[in-house]
């Protein structure tokens, strides 16, 4: 070996026991007194009733169970964070009522083919379906159907109507 490769050798295994050394751990000498009262904690689960919510709450306005329609942004089926609560909401309350049954409405704007806006419907109505189930909705309680773009909730055309049919409209069959 030529004395650069051995020199760059030598190096290179100085550096990697260098980088592997651990810092030594200092003991506190800090001589502060930190008692505090002890806290009594109780352990017991706390029997509260239902989680969330009563079928009353699905007509009451002021209950997050009274929003029924997700929107999406264009050409997407992602759930925006705005609409995230509604639907945990509404899966705890499938949770917690199972005899509860919803249909979602995939629904698209008029822009796209036939085709294309009943496939993006169905994706729409899938992620809000999937929501639902991760917090606790069975798959019994969940039917999703797809409508494209054949039922606008506005007819004009220009994006402030475009995104008003960009949406999953959650339809309780049973409450």
């Amino acid at each position: 070996m030529n004395t650069i490769t051995k020199l760059a050798l030598i190096l290179l295994i100085a550096f990697a026991f260098t980088a592997c050394k651990k810092d030594e751990v200092k003991p506190d000498t800090d001589t502060t007194d930190t008692t505090t009262d002890t806290e009594v904690v109780d352990t017991q689960p706390m029997d509260d009733g239902p989680i969330c919510c009563n079928p009353e709450d699905l007509d009451n306005p002021d209950s997050l169970l009274s929003k029924r329609v997700i929107y999406f942004d264009f050409d997407q089926s992602t759930i925006r964070a705005e609409f995230r609560d509604i639907i945990a909401l509404h899966g705890r309350y499938l949770s917690e009522n199972p005899s509860a049954r919803m249909t979602l409405e995939g629904h698209a704007d008029e822009r796209g083919s036939r085709e294309y806006n009943l496939a993006l419907g169905e994706r729409r109505g899938n992620a809000v379906a999937n929501l639902l189930r991760a917090e606790g909705a069975s798959d019994n309680q969940i039917n999703v159907v797809s409508y494209g773009e054949e039922r606008p909730v506005a007819t004009c055309s220009d994006e402030s109507c475009w995104s008003q049919n960009r949406r999953a409209v959650i339809v309780y069959t049973a409450k």
